[in-house]
């Protein structure tokens, strides 16, 4: 019997990481954190992972690995994928969640978005277009910086808070 010691900071780290894997490496990553779109499948997030590698950049290797590393390399990133995600409470949690706190915080979710596809993680980029976004929206650069950097946070933080009428109350996702 596997016993599961993730906490709930490792949770939230993690669910974090898929925030921004999913607004980095999806092309429509805002559209499944609200539920417009399916989930990714296996092979998509085989892919977000390889995106997210090389952007991070962590040794990707140059030439194609064999088959037996490529397939354990999907398995390991589909696991761990819908492991945090099942922690999160499952995706309507998350869709729901997301949904209320764009809501809430429009603005927010705008620079976020105008962030993503203008600058995204180019450093090529960064200079120009993040004015760009700052003049878009009325704010300084360097808040636009901090507004996709908290992102994530704000977002998991969210998604794992209890839900606030009391029903399904959980300390710890799990």
């Amino acid at each position: 019997m596997m016993v599961d010691i993730m906490t709930s900071w490792d949770v939230q780290a993690k669910l974090e990481d898929l925030i921004d894997m999913l607004i980095d490496c999806h092309p429509e990553g805002f559209a499944v954190l609200l539920g417009e779109v399916q989930p990714p499948n296996g092979s998509e997030i085989l892919k977000m992972t390889r995106a997210a590698a090389r952007d991070e950049n962590e040794n990707v290797k140059k030439s194609t690995p064999d088959a037996t590393t490529e397939a354990e390399r999907a398995v390991w990133s589909e696991e761990a994928f819908a492991t945090v995600v099942q922690k999160a409470y499952g995706w309507k949690h998350i869709n729901n969640t997301c949904k209320g706190h764009r809501e809430a915080n429009l603005k927010l979710w705008d620079v976020v978005i105008d962030h993503a596809r203008f600058v995204g993680t180019s450093p090529t980029r960064i200079g120009t277009q993040l004015g760009y976004v700052a003049i878009r929206h009325g704010i300084a650069p360097d808040t636009v910086t901090r507004y996709r950097r908290e992102f994530p946070i704000c977002l998991a933080r969210a998604i794992l808070c209890p839900p606030a009428d009391g029903s399904d109350f959980r300390l710890m996702p799990g």
